[in-house]
C-alpha cells in the first residue's frame, strides 16, 4: 500500500515536469534558431564580417523581444570582433577564447564536434548567471560540400540569462507542491552537477526526465515533493471510507492518460517543421470526405503543389534558409485557404491543399493560379533575394477518380505535366540571384 501511494505521487510529479520540460526545450530552441540565422548570413557572405551596425540592426528587436537573450558575440578565428549590445560589452572586443580556461573548452568542443553546444552556467561579472549557446560556423566552398570537409570560420555565441530563460519557460524552484531542479551528469559520472533550482532535489529518490538540449552533458529536470513522499497506513475502516476517493483518483489518472494519448496522436498527424497536416492526416480527411460524398453527393478537390528551384536554395544558402522558405510557403498557403480547407506537407518540397465542397473548372483554375502567384513572391534572406515557382496539378473527387489513392496519383501526374511545360533554361546562380524553377 505504501509503495502504491508513493508511485502515484511520482506519476503526478512526472506529469508536472513533463510540461515544464516541453516549455524549456521550446525556449532554448528559439534561441538556437536565432544563432542559426546569424550563421546562415555568415555562410552566405563568409568573406565579409557581420558589421557592428548590421548586427545591431538585426539583434535589437530580437533581444528586446526575448528577455532571456543577453549578449550576441561573433568571433571569426575564435577572437570576438562584433558584439551586441556594444556599449556595456565593448571590453569584449578582441577577446580570444583560447586564452580562457573557462570558455575555451566549450568553444573547442563545438569546433571538434562541428555541432551546436550549450555550456554553463557561468557567474557573470555584472551579476546573475548565464548559459552560452555556441554555434560553430563552417561555410561551404562549393554547393553541397559535406560538413566534414568544410573549413572552420569561427563561432557565434549567444549569452542566455538563466533566470529569464527559466521565467520564459514558466519554471521556478517550486511548482505547486513540488521542488524543481536541473542537474547535469558528466560522462562517466552518476552524481549530478547542480545547474538550476533547489539543490535539495538532487536526491536518489527524486523523479526525473531527460532534457534534450544541444550539450555533451546529460541534463535532467528533477522533481521532489516539498514535504517528501508521503506514506500513509490505511486500516480496513479507512480503506472503505477512502474507496470512493481512490476510484475518483483512478478515473482522473485514466482521463489524463486519454488526454495524453490524444496529444501524442495530434503530434503524429503534424509536420514537425511547418506545423501543417502531414500525409497521414491528409489521407484520413480525404477518406472521410469520400465516405460523406456517397451520402451528400458533394465532392472535393485537391491541388498537388511541387516547388521548382528549391534545391538550389539549399545548395547555395544552406538547409537552415531552405527550412525558413518551407515554413513561409506553408504560411502563405494557409493565408489563401479557408478554415475548412486542409494544407499538408507531403514531401520535402511538396504540398497538397484539400478543399471540400467541389469546384467548377474555372474556379479550380483561378484558385490554382492564386496559389502559384502567392508562392512565387520573392523572399529576402539577409542580402539575398530568393524565390521559387510552383507546379500545380489538381484533381476532383469523384469525377477524376473513385479512390483517394487514385485521386492523388491523378493530381501528381497533372502536376508533372505542368512542371515539364514550365521547365526553364538552366542559368548561373549567385547569392543575390533570384532562384526560380
Amino acid at each position: 500500500m505504501k509503495e502504491t501511494n508513493i508511485q502515484r505521487q511520482k506519476q503526478d510529479a512526472l506529469a508536472v515536469i513533463a510540461e515544464a520540460r516541453a516549455q524549456l526545450e521550446g525556449e532554448v530552441g528559439k534561441i538556437f534558431a536565432l544563432g542559426r540565422g546569424i550563421r546562415s548570413h555568415i555562410n552566405v557572405h563568409p568573406e565579409r564580417e557581420l558589421s557592428q551596425q548590421k548586427l545591431s540592426e538585426a539583434a535589437t528587436d530580437l533581444i528586446q523581444g526575448n528577455p532571456a537573450l543577453r549578449v550576441i558575440g561573433i568571433a571569426p578565428d575564435n577572437i570576438i570582433e562584433t558584439v551586441f549590445p556594444l556599449e556595456e560589452n565593448r571590453a569584449a572586443i578582441g577577446f580570444d577564447y583560447r586564452t580562457s580556461s573557462e570558455q575555451w573548452p566549450s568553444v573547442h568542443e563545438a569546433m571538434i564536434r562541428r555541432s551546436e553546444i550549450m555550456s554553463g552556467p557561468y557567474n557573470l561579472v555584472q551579476g546573475g548567471r548565464a548559459l552560452i549557446a555556441r554555434i560553430p560556423v563552417y561555410p561551404s566552398d562549393y554547393p553541397g560540400q559535406p560538413l566534414a570537409e568544410r573549413r572552420y570560420w569561427g563561432v557565434v555565441s549567444v549569452v542566455i540569462d538563466e533566470d529569464n530563460l527559466m521565467k520564459s519557460a514558466g519554471l521556478s524552484e517550486r511548482m505547486g507542491k513540488y521542488r524543481l531542479a536541473i542537474g547535469a551528469y558528466a560522462v562517466g559520472s552518476d552524481v549530478p552537477r547542480f545547474v538550476y533550482g533547489d539543490p535539495y532535489v538532487l536526491r536518489p529518490d527524486a523523479v526525473s526526465l531527460p532534457l534534450y538540449l544541444p550539450t555533451s552533458l546529460g541534463w535532467e529536470l528533477m522533481s521532489y515533493p516539498i514535504d517528501g513522499w508521503r506514506t500513509v497506513t490505511f486500516d480496513v475502516w479507512a480503506t472503505r471510507m477512502a474507496g470512493g476517493l481512490i476510484s475518483a483518483l483512478f478515473a482522473g489518472m485514466a482521463l489524463l492518460l486519454v488526454l495524453e494519448m490524444i496529444r501524442i496522436r495530434a503530434m503524429a498527424l503534424q509536420d514537425s517543421l511547418t506545423g501543417l497536416a502531414n500525409r497521414r492526416l491528409l489521407e484520413d480527411r480525404m477518406s472521410q470526405l469520400a465516405a460523406m460524398s456517397e451520402r451528400s453527393g458533394r465532392g472535393f478537390d485537391i491541388f498537388y503543389i511541387d516547388l521548382n528551384g528549391f534545391k538550389p536554395i539549399n545548395d547555395s544558402f544552406g538547409h537552415s534558409v531552405g527550412d525558413l522558405v518551407l515554413i513561409e510557403i506553408g504560411q502563405r498557403l494557409r493565408q489563401q485557404t479557408r478554415e475548412m480547407d486542409t494544407v499538408a506537407r507531403v514531401g520535402g518540397d511538396e504540398f497538397i491543399v484539400l478543399t471540400p465542397g467541389g469546384m467548377s473548372g474555372s474556379e479550380r483554375s483561378h484558385f490554382a493560379e492564386r496559389l502559384a502567384r502567392k508562392v512565387s513572391e520573392p523572399f529576402l534572406c539577409g542580402e539575398a533575394k530568393v524565390s521559387v515557382a510552383a507546379s500545380i496539378g489538381s484533381a476532383s473527387f469523384p469525377e477524376d477518380a473513385a479512390t483517394v489513392e487514385d485521386l492523388m496519383r491523378v493530381a501528381d501526374s497533372r502536376m508533372y505535366v505542368h512542371k515539364e511545360a514550365d521547365r526553364p533554361v538552366p542559368s548561373g546562380l549567385s547569392p543575390a540571384a533570384s532562384l526560380s524553377g
